[in-house]
């Protein structure tokens, strides 16, 4: 896996190396204009004014193109690099993209670290903890930060969201949404909070007494923006249909309803019980607890 991905990281660093050439010609062309102004009689404090250089810099490079035109940088005995640009690029794929425990998604740095010591095999040497920050800050990674994200599964998911955008935007009289939040907890506190003062802030009892938990199930009407809502003591199947019940029976007689079943998305009135149609409308929201 790891070298599968090298050739990708390959070319991603190319493009850094690309952005880095045409800095360097934006910098010869810098220098280009001193000999250039030098030439129009301009004296070197005024030019080393223009460019923002030292004077002797100015004097540098006014010298270098009279005697060879050679504008670039001469190479530089640098010393060699320890770990070559393919061990720094597996280093990179290693870190960012294998799991060192289940259910543990990144490494430390030291843990790297160690780890790479005992299976040099991996990258082919090992490395310091503090080369591995070098590399992944070069090239711009933070592995330890993450965000969610939501894959989509459903193939029939766009026309489903444009249906349901378009009631957004287009609500009918009678379209409600319908959530529930559970187990919410009832909680007071132990003293009462103290005022702000002079310099110092409000305090809070930081311990509170548990009072048990409660669900809130609520309507919501997207067009006038009113709420229906009903704290209950849990979300079974039975309250759910008291809740939609209670909700029904808020609406005129004569406004259109759901069908019984939860697949059919007709309209239809209350010629058929109310009862019977929260009954089996609460069985399609029926919650099944997940046994741990």
């Amino acid at each position: 896996m790891i070298i599968d991905t090298v050739d990708e990281l390959f070319h991603d660093n190319h493009t850094s190396k690309a952005k880095h050439q045409s800095a360097g010609i934006r910098q010869i062309e810098e220098r280009a204009e001193m000999p250039a102004l030098a030439h129009g009689e301009v004296n070197l404090g005024t030019i080393a004014w223009f460019t923002n250089r030292h004077i002797t810099t100015v004097r540098k490079w006014i010298m270098r193109s009279k005697n060879d035109g050679e504008l670039c940088d001469q190479k530089r005995n640098g010393r060699p690099p320890v770990y070559n640009e393919k061990t720094q690029l597996k280093t990179i794929a290693f870190y960012c993209q294998v799991s060192p425990l289940p259910g543990c998604n990144r490494w430390s740095l030291r843990w790297a670290e160690n780890y790479l010591k005992e299976h040099s095999e991996i990258i082919g040497c090992s490395m310091s903890h503090s080369t591995i920050q070098r590399i992944l800050k070069r090239h711009a990674l933070l592995p330890h930060l993450h965000k969610y994200f939501l894959a989509i599964t459903d193939p029939d998911f766009f026309p489903k969201m444009e249906h349901i955008v378009n009631l957004c935007l287009h609500p009918p009289e009678y379209l409600f949404n319908f959530d529930e939040c559970t187990a919410l907890q009832a909680k007071s506190t132990l003293a009462p909070e103290l005022p702000a003062v002079s310099n110092k802030p409000r305090y809070e009892e930081f311990e509170y007494r548990r009072n048990g938990t409660i669900d809130l199930m609520a309507f919501l009407n997207p067009k006038t923006g009113k709420v229906f809502g009903r704290c209950t003591p849990n979300h079974n199947t039975q309250t759910l249909s008291r809740v939609f019940k209670e909700h029904v029976n808020t609406l005129p007689s004569d406004a259109p309803l759901p069908a019984d079943d939860g697949h059919d998305h007709k309209l239809h009135h209350r010629s058929i019980s109310d009862h019977k149609r929260c009954q089996r409308l609460a069985d399609t929201w029926k919650y099944v607890p997940i046994r741990k």
